[in-house]
């Protein structure tokens, strides 16, 4: 668990919010296997030629494990995770959460992002 703002919070957690603050499109939440997955609804014409609306998952998203999910949050937040924090190792932020929550840089990205819209 990670503590961010007095919230705690699982990696799956982390996911949904980045999910919820991020994301420009819709989303499921899979709670029984802890995953979210990015849905579209598409149009296709049915056997007789009237159309038939679908959902599609388009793919999961996991910000705090695939660098192709992280990198638009990344992005997003470039500043804020390169800024130093005055302190006697002059840090980036990015360091200074890996080090204070022992996780990894996409993690750490996702925490700044929560953090900013928190």
């Amino acid at each position: 668990m990670i503590s961010i703002n007095g919230k705690q919070y699982t990696e799956f957690d982390i996911n949904k919010r980045c999910a919820e603050l991020y994301l420009p499109c819709d989303y499921a939440v899979n709670e029984n296997d802890k995953s979210i997955d990015l849905i579209g609804v598409q149009t296709w014409l049915g056997a007789h030629g009237e159309p038939d609306e679908r959902t599609v998952k388009y793919g999961s998203f996991d910000p705090c494990n695939d660098w192709d999910d992280a990198g638009a949050i990344i992005d997003k937040c470039f500043d804020e995770l390169m800024a130093f924090w005055a302190n006697p190792m002059m840090k980036s932020r990015w360091l200074s959460i890996t080090e204070k929550h022992n996780c990894t840089k996409l993690i750490a990205a996702c925490i700044c992002l929560i953090e900013l819209n928190e």
